[in-house]
């Protein structure tokens, strides 16, 4: 049986979201013996090495490159660099609250420029979902995420999202006319270069622990690769606002994967809470989903130039 093509972007947008639970954990992880600009770096150029095989012609319109070159850099660029310099400045605590605010970014910037709407039940069940992930990820314990003696640190994760979310509208535009994995590759390749003098120009070292090497290739491939390679497919299927209101649950995620790899940790009972209400909010904003915005636009967001009926 072949699922629904809308059905796929909810279940890739539901993937996506474990995959960017994991990121803050990761990138602090491996921010401990690697510099915030190489690991800019090297997240762009493994990925980028990965998805190359699978790239097989590229073929972007000539009116489509100055959007393109935009969006890589400030997706590829200045988004990361901001990110990693502002993860060394403040908790682990406050990274995974405010890697949120992408998700925010993304959805009001499709509602002002993309012109995406939901209905009224969508809208509740966004609430529920926006609420879950407040309760998983702080458990109302406020004085854990501290943010005023981090203010810089958490202004600059916020600031990144804000490049993230610019660089995912600009993406779902180009998407209509570009497949998934040629936008992507390019936009790793611009961020590769310009580190890459970066790198060159202030001699940064590229030496990584190899202890750390296992959850660096990980980060890369996963938190970077897959998940924007389903992220994007989520794009194109369902909308850039859909997909912005079901990444929050990537708080619940996360601390799923974290209660697997740890299994002494607990969940308190507001997290539980939290849980329910986002996993009942994500089943309810998928029953009362309305008619996708592309299609009622008379649009598609299938490139023009596909690689396959099923290709992205």
């Amino acid at each position: 049986m072949v699922l629904p093509e809308r059905t796929r972007g909810y279940l890739a947008i539901i993937s996506a979201a474990v995959l960017f639970g994991i990121w803050p954990t990761l990138s602090k992880l491996v921010l401990n013996s690697v510099s915030p600009l190489a690991i800019a770096f090297l997240i762009q150029v493994i990925p980028g090495a990965a998805l190359l095989p699978f790239v097989r012609r590229v073929r972007i319109q000539r009116s489509d490159w100055k959007l393109v070159a935009l969006s890589g850099v400030v997706g590829a660029v200045v988004g990361p660099l901001i990110y990693f310099y502002g993860l060394e400045r403040t908790t682990a605590a406050n990274s995974v609250l405010l890697s949120n605010s992408e998700s925010l970014f993304t959805m009001l910037l499709a509602y002002a420029f993309l012109r995406e709407r939901a209905t009224r039940r969508e809208y509740v069940a966004l609430a529920g979902i926006a609420v879950g992930a407040f309760l998983v990820t702080t458990q109302l314990r406020f004085g854990d995420v501290r943010f005023l003696e981090f203010l810089v640190g958490n202004i600059m994760l916020v600031t990144a999202a804000a490049c993230w979310g610019s660089s995912n509208t600009m993406s779902a535009v180009l998407l209509r006319r570009i497949p998934i994995v040629t936008l992507l590759e390019v936009q790793l390749l611009i961020g590769a270069a310009v580190f890459a003098g970066i790198v060159v120009f202030t001699g940064t070292s590229l030496a990584v622990p190899l202890d750390v090497l296992p959850a660096l290739i990980l980060l890369s491939l996963s938190a970077v690769g897959i998940f924007s390679v389903l992220f994007f497919y989520a794009f194109r299927t369902i909308g850039a606002m859909r997909t912005g209101a079901v990444l929050p649950s990537s708080a619940l995620w996360g601390i799923l994967v974290a209660l697997y790899v740890f299994p002494t940790e607990t969940l308190s009972p507001v997290q539980v809470l939290g849980g329910v209400l986002m996993v009942g909010s994500l089943i309810a904003f998928y029953i009362l989903r309305g008619p996708a915005e592309a299609k009622s636009a008379g649009e598609t967001l299938k490139p023009a130039a596909s690689d396959g009926p099923d290709s992205p």
